[in-house]
């Protein structure tokens, strides 16, 4: 890992409509845990109202981010855009941005599905190989609630938003090390093309990631500890993609740590997708615990294609959390764990 390549600004983008879940509300789904009870926490999804609106949410995290950092949209030298799920083949979303900003710099797309925010940011730290790259950004777009039939239980999981993570050879948040493992053998993702498309998961693939995801976990969370010499223990705290209620009790067994290290953000923000992994870096500004140089992981998951834990040296840094719409432009919210204590 090239040292000195940093996180020096994130920024998260929500659009105005919220629909909040009561436990009473809440529908058993594909990723229901096997023994689930009755929950006692309500959470809140984040939807827009077209699929395609979710372009605007990806420029304005960009704009966010990059003025966070003082810095001007021609400072970014390269930007990896990754978003479930493209709309057309083309993905030509990435261009759409770069005519919008008048980007001089390459936009490149990748996608590995809800994983795609960590793996592009393992992909932007190993390009500062390239002594002439300096601001590195990286953009995480979600829209796949509109991506699954209205009548698909799961849908009560899912929020659309994005987020923008800008990567420097100045200080910041130090990314010391990554590891990715194949998550192939997921395989539970099917596209239904007609009469209408949408994307839907095959029968028990809910219950093969409850048996499964506590040894991807564990794998990859301890290899990235142990290319950087230290263990689990030493990390001060986790963010493990939290899609469904239980992911977090599966971390704590899996990784041996107190349940104070894992962060848990699904109630504030339901399933964010790739996004979602760039949302818990932010949450883990208000873990009043963290003190400069502390160890932090971030772990990111794609069903069947990969998992990526990233391992940081800790530093606060500028953030911002903002609803958005086309009327009042952005709207700074900051969501903090004040604000949704009590939701």
């Amino acid at each position: 890992m090239r040292k000195h390549i940093s996180v020096v600004s994130v920024a998260g983008i929500l659009p105005t409509e919220k629909i909040i879940i009561h436990p009473e509300d809440h529908i058993r789904n594909e990723f229901s845990a096997p023994d689930e009870q009755k929950l006692f926490r309500s959470r809140i999804l984040w939807r827009l109202k077209h699929k395609k609106d979710l372009i605007e949410l990806m420029k304005e995290s960009l704009l966010a981010a990059v003025k966070q950092a003082q810095m001007d949209i021609s400072d970014i030298d390269y930007l990896i855009l990754s978003q479930v799920w493209p709309d057309n083949i083309l993905s030509d979303e990435a261009g759409q941005l770069a005519r919008e900003l008048n980007l001089s710099c390459p936009v490149v797309s990748i996608n590995v599905g809800t994983n795609g925010g960590v793996a592009a940011l393992e992909i932007a730290t190993a390009m500062f190989a390239n002594s002439g790259l300096h601001n590195i950004a990286v953009i995480a777009g979600c829209n796949y609630s509109h991506w699954f039939s209205t009548d698909d239980p799961a849908r009560c999981l899912l929020s659309d938003g994005a987020a923008c993570l800008i990567l420097s050879r100045k200080q910041g948040v130090e990314v010391t090390g990554c590891h990715s493992l194949s998550t192939a053998h997921y395989d539970i993702l099917q596209f239904n093309e007609a009469p209408e498309r949408y994307v839907f998961y095959k029968e028990k693939g809910g219950e093969y990631i409850f048996n499964n995801l506590k040894e991807t976990i564990y794998q990859c969370c301890s290899k990235v500890c142990q290319s950087n010499g230290i263990n689990l223990n030493e990390v001060s705290a986790f963010y493990i993609y939290d899609p469904t209620e239980w992911v977090v009790s599966s971390a704590v067994e899996s990784l041996g740590v107190g349940k104070d290290k894992v962060i848990s953000i699904f109630h504030k923000y339901g399933s964010l997708g790739p996004a979602q992994s760039f949302f818990g870096f932010m949450e883990i500004q208000n873990n009043k615990n963290l003190v400069d140089y502390d160890w932090v992981i971030v772990m990111g998951f794609g069903p069947s294609s990969t998992a990526t834990a990233v391992l940081f040296r800790w530093q606060n840094i500028p953030y911002g959390i903002y609803c958005y719409d086309h009327k009042t432009q952005l709207s700074s919210l900051k969501l903090s764990s004040r604000m949704t204590e009590n939701i």
